[in-house]
């Protein structure tokens, strides 16, 4: 069985150990070059490269903090009813982040060449962003609970994404590295890019976007930040008020005849740039009203017009017990991030915030600001939160004094790791032939963790 040949062959102090371990928050100034002499060329000195490299995007940086990242991912999952851990999508998402930490933990991975690591840690990726999209789909109902969760994963899921990202970024040498922005330069190519998809979907022009630096004030709009989410939070931001333009557009054209009222339609949008002393900021002014079901919907990948969702064959190739390659895809990357509430949890993973507000008759208008601080560390779910789950873990299974020992106690010991591990292993592990259920690894492990890993590994 699945859960037999990744969990047991792990010594469960080590996941015990990942389980009770505390994250290592970066900031934008993390990833920044180290490497003070900025006129050598990079390209041709590899070594040079290497030394300028910031250790948050080396391999000793990834193998030792993904793993750590993963475990709380489990943790946030336990907190749900025995019956949802049973559940086909559920018990596959978590059996992935298992075999993705035993990938991560191998310990030859550090020791593979230096495009064998990239290549791996980008399948990673592509896994990472696929469970997203799962969650998302199982755990859609809108009770705070669920939304609770969701956003926490997800901003977990956000972190792990962006180690990869800058990792991937250093290595191939892209443009995606954290480095000094012009937002208005970024705005204007999301507007074009926005517009082109929104005439593309619905076979017309798109309303105009007009990007302006306000000139009322003399501070640079120049920031650090990672240019690619800068583009993402603004692309989702202009999809939004351009499909609500777009769709008044039709209905007034085909309900009034009044040439003042057609005018209106025709106004366009604007976004103004402003570039104030502790951060940089965006307002977007829609005639059109943002309804509520967009700006607070638990995003589901859906085509941005038609609302047809657009990853659902992920579900049809989801196997309780089967982990193939089918989640190796790179278009789920981009899938996992769409919607005008992941450009929220995008804005606000390093300070930022993005708001709206929508009035029927008036129209909407968007606000989005960015710090300017690079040392900001990055948003992380609360030690609180993760405490939690692991309340609710043992009260679902009756173990009253421990529900109460963990809701007391912001910080494990390895021993209550263990017993938290042991209890989210057996709600999620199915019977074998003879009809027993997961039985915890022996704390005399003797099973080396490269022979382990390699064994599960193998028979995935």
């Amino acid at each position: 069985m699945l859960q037999t040949q990744i969990i047991n062959v792990l010594p469960r102090r080590l996941l015990a150990t990942l389980w009770a371990s505390q994250e290592t928050r970066v900031s934008l100034s993390h990833f920044l070059n180290q490497d003070k002499d900025s006129s050598r060329d990079t390209k041709t000195d590899t070594a040079a490269s290497d030394a300028a490299r910031p250790v948050t995007t080396t391999a000793s940086f990834l193998t030792s903090e993904l793993p750590v990242r993963y475990a709380h991912q489990l943790r946030l999952l336990s907190t749900l009813t025995p019956d949802a851990l049973q559940t086909p999508i559920i018990r596959h998402v978590a059996y992935r982040y298992l075999h993705d930490i035993c990938t991560l933990l191998h310990p030859s991975l550090q020791h593979t060449s230096p495009r064998g690591f990239t290549e791996t840690v980008k399948r990673i990726r592509a896994r990472q962003a696929t469970s997203l999209v799962r969650l998302r789909y199982v755990l859609r109902s809108a009770t705070p609970s669920t939304v609770a969760l969701m956003d926490n994963i997800s901003t977990i899921s956000l972190g792990i994404q962006m180690l990869i990202d800058q990792h991937l970024s250093w290595s191939s040498n892209e443009t995606r590295k954290v480095q000094t922005v012009c937002p208005v330069e970024v705005a204007k190519q999301a507007a074009d890019d926005a517009r082109t998809l929104c005439s593309h979907s619905l076979g017309q022009d798109a309303p105009v976007i007009r990007v302006e630096r306000y000139e009322r004030q003399a501070q640079q709009v120049e920031f650090t930040y990672m240019p690619d989410v800068l583009y993402r939070i603004l692309f989702e931001s202009m999809v939004a008020s351009l499909r609500a333009r777009m769709s008044d557009k039709v209905f007034h054209t085909k309900k009034s005849w009044f040439s003042w009222l057609r005018r209106e339609q025709e106004e366009p949008l604007t976004v103004n740039v402003f570039g104030g002393p502790t951060s940089v900021g965006f307002r977007m002014h829609c005639p059109s009203t943002l309804s509520a079901r967009e700006l607070n919907a638990l995003d589901i990948p859906r085509d941005p017009f038609l609302g047809i969702p657009t990853c659902a064959s992920v579900l049809s190739a989801t196997q309780p017990d089967r982990l193939d390659n089918h989640d190796e895809n790179d278009d789920m990357v981009w899938h996992a991030w769409s919607g005008y509430r992941s450009a929220k949890t995008l804005a606000s993973h390093w300070g930022g915030n993005l708001d709206a507000v929508s009035v029927d008759g008036i129209g909407s208008t968007l606000y989005l600001a960015l710090d300017r601080d690079a040392s900001l560390l990055e948003r992380y779910p609360t030690r609180r939160s993760l405490g939690a789950a692991a309340y609710q873990l043992f009260r679902h299974h009756r173990r009253s004094s421990a529900a109460a020992n963990a809701s007391s106690n912001q910080f494990l010991t390895i021993a209550a790791a263990q017993d938290q591990l042991d209890a989210f292993l057996e709600a999620i592990s199915v019977p074998d032939q003879n009809g027993r259920q997961y039985s915890p690894v022996r704390k005399d492990h003797s099973v080396s963790l490269q022979a382990a890993v390699a064994a599960a590994a193998g028979h995935v």
